[in-house]
């Protein structure tokens, strides 16, 4: 076996093993009687862990996109709820067999997401009635979030290793020198953003390009560019350059000529996309994911 069928069987293994985890650790805490879930290949969930399953129906479920709960919160990439499974009119019952067969009630499914994409789903069951089971939806909801930050950096992880040669190319720039040219960055991104004139923005965009190269450590004569894991708007990348400087949200929306409230949205979209928690999480994860220099 060569070292990238091994590297890609240790991150698989990887993965199962915080599924597992995150499945007991729910039923543990009594957020659901029978809890189960897994990773999404090829368009389909194939559960991986069960815990407080009293048949062996689950274990071996494999959710398409569209069909069930699960299948509808692959396709709208939200968490969806039925509080009562069996006579539920607006989902499929492609699966009613292993579900109803653990005397589910009522069922939550919550994804795991990855820059918007959904990686994994997470299933809570719950043998009684909505009102008793509804007080643990948030608790299940806030630890998948935990589940996916946790999943995104084993990903980070792969593709550091993966890319990882092409690094390192202006090594010499010492962290002053870095810091210095961060702030360089964030203000001609904030500059940009006002100007009009196509060719100029187009001219200070090559400029700001030739920047995060050297932050980066990439040399783009000798390396393609690496392709960012999640993707930015403009607006977002500019308000979290200005984070990494540590910025208020109040000296940010003075910089870039925004209400502060505006900018609080983009940076709690930008925090979703990056499944980070904090603001400061958010500069971590976009500079190890090539989004931020």
């Amino acid at each position: 076996m060569n070292a990238n069928a091994k590297e890609t069987r240790a991150l698989r293994a990887e993965t199962r093993r915080l599924f597992v985890e995150a499945v007991d650790s729910l039923h543990r805490s009594g957020t659901g009687d029978v809890v189960f879930g897994g990773t999404v290949d090829e368009g389909a969930v194939a559960v991986e862990a069960v815990a407080g399953a009293s048949q062996d129906l689950l274990s071996s479920l494999i959710v398409s996109t569209g069909r069930g709960l699960g299948g509808r919160a692959m396709t709208e990439g939200t968490p969806q709820l039925t509080r009562d499974y069996e006579v539920d009119p607006y989902i499929t019952h492609h699966y009613d067999e292993e579900v109803l067969g653990e005397g589910i009630r009522v069922l939550v499914a919550v994804p795991t997401l990855r820059g918007g994409e959904v990686t994994g789903m997470v299933y809570c069951g719950h043998r009684s009635h909505y009102d008793a089971a509804a007080p643990q939806t948030g608790d299940l909801v806030r630890r998948v979030r935990q589940l996916s930050v946790d999943l995104a950096r084993l990903d980070r992880r792969r593709a550091t290793r993966e890319t990882g040669s092409g690094k390192q190319c202006y090594s010499d720039l010492d962290s002053s020198g870095r810091e210095a040219l961060r702030h360089t960055y964030a203000e001609l991104r904030a500059i940009r953003s006002s100007i009009i004139d196509d060719e100029a923005r187009e001219r200070l965009s090559n400029v700001e390009n030739r920047l995060a190269d050297i932050l980066s450590g990439h040399n783009p004569e000798d390396y393609p560019s690496p392709v960012p894991a999640v993707r930015l708007s403009p607006r977002e990348t500019d308000i979290l350059s200005h984070v990494a400087l540590g910025w208020s949200n109040a000296r940010i929306a003075e910089a870039l000529s925004l209400r502060e409230s505006t900018v609080k949205s983009y940076l709690n979209t930008a925090m979703v996309k990056l499944s980070a928690r904090t603001r400061h999480e958010a500069v971590s994860i976009a500079r190890s994911s090539n989004v931020l220099p």
